[in-house]
């Protein structure tokens, strides 16, 4: 090398070298860094998501006891001296195992006596609550306070919308389990009970494959399930799930989405162009990381509607629904919906037939109403409607009269057609009366019902205090 070459060297190439080295040692760090905070951001993300869905599991479970339970039938079966245990067998048995997935299901006489028993769905003789009963007793006790029958009293006199309900997350056998009870008892006049005499409703399932695989399908996370320990594998995430107590009782684990990662295995392989086109590779690198944080943006959003939205009609679920009830201006109404005649539509059509029908009711429902207004799915064939800024009862009964007539005309089900209709309960709130709005608008919708299904009611507090 000549001299002049070398001081070429020294004096150009070396700090040209020097810069190229120290640029991508920059950029690899950033490439990590950026890496590593994206992957933190989207594990926080996933994190507080699991814990949403499953405070709203427990919801659900919770909401389907009250379904199956606080029923006009349920209590009537209780009512004798004797109670009717062919009804129970046939109500909260099997149907409770098949439409609910209550996985054991429990009924104790007022001294927490148990007098019926059920196993995923098969009848079990009553001993088999001694399995349980330690960690059940705890909670069906708490219905002998002076605070528990107040509160029971309330729902009777219809001051309250719910009976107490006990829950909890507990060890069954070394298994993590929902547990809730609820006292069955009624708020239905001529349905007297004496004070305290009430049985209790104890439903439970327990947090397995089931529910694991229900929510890593509505919430795409991949390898869900329930532990009882809190030790994870190589790259698992966790989050604790404690009982009343505070005392972690279960842990659901799954294998995060890791962008930051992903983002690595793409980018590494064109390192070597880096050597090259250092400007025009961080440029690239940039825009890809800018892509990618709008893609964990979209991604976030969308398992935001998913948990937010019913995922067969796209409609709001009950959550949603409770929330901008909670928070709706007054004054506003409420349309409860319950479609007639639609299971003979499942039953004839099929079940996909059956999901075509919900779909395109939905459809008609939200051509209907304004952009302000909310059409929710709260399971089944019950829909509500939230409407906001009005509780003008013609507009509201033209609403539902359009709304009825929409319905009955025919549905083009594949090559076939359908015809069904639906019942509508009217209720509206002026002042603060948005508590006992979805009763009422319930109690509208079973008036409707009883007179001759395909119409509407709109909610009479002389009829409900008669």
């Amino acid at each position: 090398m000549t001299e002049s070459r070398w001081k070429f060297s020294v004096a150009v190439l070396l700090p040209v070298a020097a810069a190229v080295l120290v640029t991508l040692a920059l950029t690899a760090g950033f490439i990590l860094w950026s890496a590593s905070r994206t992957d933190e951001r989207a594990l926080e993300q996933q994190q507080a998501l699991a814990a949403h869905m499953i405070a709203g599991a427990r919801s659900d479970f919770e909401g389907t006891q009250g379904t199956e339970v606080l029923r006009y039938d349920a209590v009537e079966a209780f009512l004798g001296d004797t109670p009717d245990t062919d009804w129970i067998e046939s109500s909260f048995g099997a149907a409770g195992y098949d439409d609910f997935g209550h996985d054991r299901v429990y009924v104790l006489d007022p001294s927490l006596t148990p007098i019926y028993a059920a196993r995923d769905g098969e009848s079990a003789g009553v001993s088999a609550y001694d399995q349980d009963r330690a960690a059940i007793d705890p909670l069906a006790v708490r219905f002998r306070s002076p605070e528990r029958a107040a509160q029971i009293a309330a729902y009777q006199d219809g001051s309250s919308d719910w009976p107490p309900q006990v829950s909890d997350i507990v060890d069954l056998g070394g298994r993590a389990a929902m547990v809730a009870v609820l006292p069955i008892v009624s708020d239905w006049e001529g349905q007297e009970q004496a004070p305290g005499h009430f049985y209790l409703h104890v439903a439970v399932k327990f947090l397995g494959s089931d529910v694991a695989d229900d929510l890593m399908d509505q919430y795409l996370l991949a390898g869900a399930h329930f532990d009882t320990v809190a030790n994870t594998l190589p790259g698992e995430a966790v989050v604790p799930i404690a009982n009343a107590e505070g005392r972690f009782v279960a842990f659901f684990k799954w294998q995060p989405e890791r962008p930051g990662q992903d983002l690595l295995r793409e980018t590494l392989p064109a390192s070597g162009g880096l050597l090259v086109v250092v400007a025009a590779i961080i440029g690239l690198l940039l825009a890809f990381l800018a892509r990618s944080t709008a893609a964990l943006d979209k991604a976030r959003v969308e398992a935001l509607f998913r948990a937010t939205h019913d995922p067969l009609t796209g409609l709001a679920n009950r959550a949603l629904f409770t929330e901008r009830l909670e928070r709706a201006p007054l004054p506003l109404a409420l349309l409860a919906l319950d479609l007639d005649r639609f299971k003979a539509v499942n039953d004839t059509l099929g079940h996909e037939a059956g999901d075509d029908l919900l779909r395109q009711v939905s459809g008609r429902l939200l051509a209907l109403v304004r952009a302000t207004d909310t059409v929710a799915r709260l399971g089944g064939d019950e829909f509500m409607i939230l409407v906001s800024g009005t509780a003008d009862s013609a507009a509201l009964a033209t609403l539902a009269g359009t709304i009825v007539a929409a319905i009955s005309e025919p549905f083009r089900i594949g090559r076939d057609t359908a015809q069904i209709g639906v019942s509508v309960g009217i209720a509206t709130a002026v002042a603060d009366e948005r508590k006992d709005l979805v009763s009422r608008a319930d109690f509208a919708l079973y008036d409707a019902k009883e007179s001759g299904r395909n119409t509407f009611r709109v909610f009479d507090r002389l009829a409900r205090a008669a």
